[in-house]
């Protein structure tokens, strides 16, 4: 596939969208000599850095990780000057923006040949579309694949695996869990459901009782855990061009069992309205829901709205296999950057246990495989069933404008939840699509 093209798909795809598997090429510049010679300069700007030169670097973070008003912004803040202070001539940049905003604020300037040298980045494709766009340096430049696998939890990596290219180092990680009610399962006399067939008899006697079952986000997010629970990963990313197998005998069963729960009332009303993460706690905190599939950053949601409740938490239901879907968020490095190596050398840096404190601010857990869990977790040990799940933590496909799947799944899920359409009628109908869009991205 020819970058330039690619590159042409996905321009016109911002411009009309706007704005979450398991499982090297070549940088892209046909130059060598200019390669050469820029190489040369980018390994003269470090050198100059490590003997006390000038050099700059610009990081681009979310605006709460940049405001040292706040306990999270201060400690991160304090980490970058302690860097500096280690590296002394180098100068740390911190600039803030949105998280609706920052994928395209970054994406802009890096067109134009500029923007940070380093950018955070949700793990849910936007690393992908930057990457096919050619806006991101390739790690093959900075670190050997083996050096990175050694380091980092899997899903997370190949959440910015493009091409057989490694393009973003993650930072850090959460993934999907199954939130319970425990004083209304104690009142069914119901066990806490461990796979698919326990949590549809589940549903189905909290429905007879008069109760919800389940809410989560309005996304095709928690709904690919049972997917993958099926050994079928939506689309195969394994090829030079991905392939939609969600209607191959694996992911029909998979389907069929959402649209299941989804048919017998297993969805609680305010699904249908639940485009913020601020209903899903609503309507499990206030008790509409018996069940919640979301991820740690749930917990903190619920007890501020009913810090009474009694609930735990618990795995993924198990399908075929033990699986559950990613999240968190990593770090990239702009190909208009000037210094890579620094840029890699304070990512690496911050990854470190001295970065750690930054994660404790908001209980985050590093993707690092050496990370201190039991350490982070202290105090929030119920939190500690999604490092469980760390291990078979899976990606979202990989694929060049993931937005558009997630939305296209969704919509089918909306329209068998509406009761427009049969589970049959439903995935059907996704599967064009979903193979259009491919089709249209990867030309």
């Amino acid at each position: 596939m020819k970058r330039k093209k690619v590159t042409a798909v996905l321009m016109a795809a911002a411009m009309i969208l706007g704005t979450t598997a398991c499982g090297s090429s070549d940088s892209g510049q046909e130059n060598k000599k200019e390669e050469s010679t820029e190489n040369e300069k980018k390994e003269d700007s470090r050198e100059n850095s490590d003997k006390g030169d000038s050099a700059e670097i610009t990081l681009l973070m979310t605006n709460d990780w940049v405001d040292e008003s706040t306990d999270l912004g201060g400690e991160f803040t304090k980490t970058i000057r302690y860097y500096e202070e280690e590296h002394p001539g180098t100068k740390i940049t911190l600039q803030g923006a949105s998280q609706q905003d920052i994928k395209e604020s970054f994406q802009t300037a890096a067109l134009a040949g500029g923007g940070a040298d380093i950018v955070i980045m949700d793990n849910s494709g936007h690393a992908i579309d930057l990457a096919a766009m050619g806006l991101l340096y390739p790690l093959s430049e900075l670190a050997t694949p083996e050096d990175l696998v050694s380091q980092y939890q899997e899903g997370p990596l190949n959440s910015g695996k493009f091409q057989g290219e490694y393009y973003s180092v993650p930072w850090y990680m959460d993934c999907c869990g199954l939130y319970y009610n425990k004083e209304r399962l104690d009142e069914l006399g119901l066990s806490v459901p461990t796979n698919w067939e326990e949590l549809s008899d589940a549903l189905e006697k909290v429905k007879e009782a008069g109760y919800g079952g389940i809410i989560t986000y309005q996304s095709a997010y928690a709904f690919y855990s049972f997917f993958y629970q099926n050994e079928c990963p939506v689309i195969d990313t394994s090829g030079e061009t991905p392939s939609v197998v969600i209607d191959n005998e694996q992911g029909k069963e998979a389907w069929d069992y959402i649209c299941s729960m989804i048919e017998n009332g297993g969805l609680v009303e305010s699904f249908k309205e639940a485009t913020t993460w601020d209903k899903v706690y609503e309507s499990f905190a206030n008790g509409e829901a018996t069940f919640l599939l979301g991820g740690d950053w749930c917990a903190n949601g619920v007890d501020g709205i009913n810090p009474d409740l009694d609930y735990g938490i618990t795995t993924m239901v198990e399908g075929k296999t033990q699986a559950t879907v990613l999240g968190g968020w990593t770090w990239n490095i702009n190909a208009n950057s000037k210094n890579p190596e620094l840029a890699y050398d304070l990512i690496q840096y911050i990854n470190s246990e001295k970065g750690d404190p930054i994660l404790a601010v908001q209980g985050k857990i590093s993707a690092r495989k050496d990370f201190d869990y039991a350490k982070a977790l202290e105090g929030k040990e119920r939190l500690k069933v999604f490092t469980d799940e760390f291990p078979y933590t899976c990606a979202r496909p990989a694929v060049i404008n993931e937005k558009a799947i997630d939305e296209l799944i969704t919509n089918a899920i909306l329209e068998v939840d509406y009761g427009k359409a049969t589970a049959e009628e439903a995935l059907k109908s996704l599967t064009q699509k979903l193979n259009e869009n491919i089709a249209s991205n990867y030309k």
